[in-house]
């Protein structure tokens, strides 16, 4: 995947559609095709890896937001401990 947001659950979640969906839509200025290419993984540190493949680049200010509403969306999904990294 070229272009990418990772979100790294700090330890095993389960993700379900819902979490997913609701990814692509707060990434929706990245992902302008209506699929959208995913992936679940789960990292040698026992961490639950999620990547999202993006349709375009995004600058960094893009990136920035994309990532928050992204984070304000799994707070109110109640996880809490994460990390996200979109590719710029």
């Amino acid at each position: 995947m070229e272009n990418f947001i990772n979100i790294i659950f700090d330890k095993i979640e389960e993700v379900d559609d819902i979490v997913i969906s609701e990814v692509a839509t707060s990434a929706s200025t990245a992902l302008m095709e209506s699929e959208t290419n995913y992936s679940l993984n789960e990292s040698e540190e026992g961490q639950t890896v999620l990547m999202v493949e993006t349709h375009v680049a995004l600058t960094e200010e893009e990136s920035d937001v994309v990532a928050e509403n992204i984070a304000i969306k799994l707070f109110d999904l109640g996880y809490n401990s994460f990390d996200i990294e979109v590719s710029v």
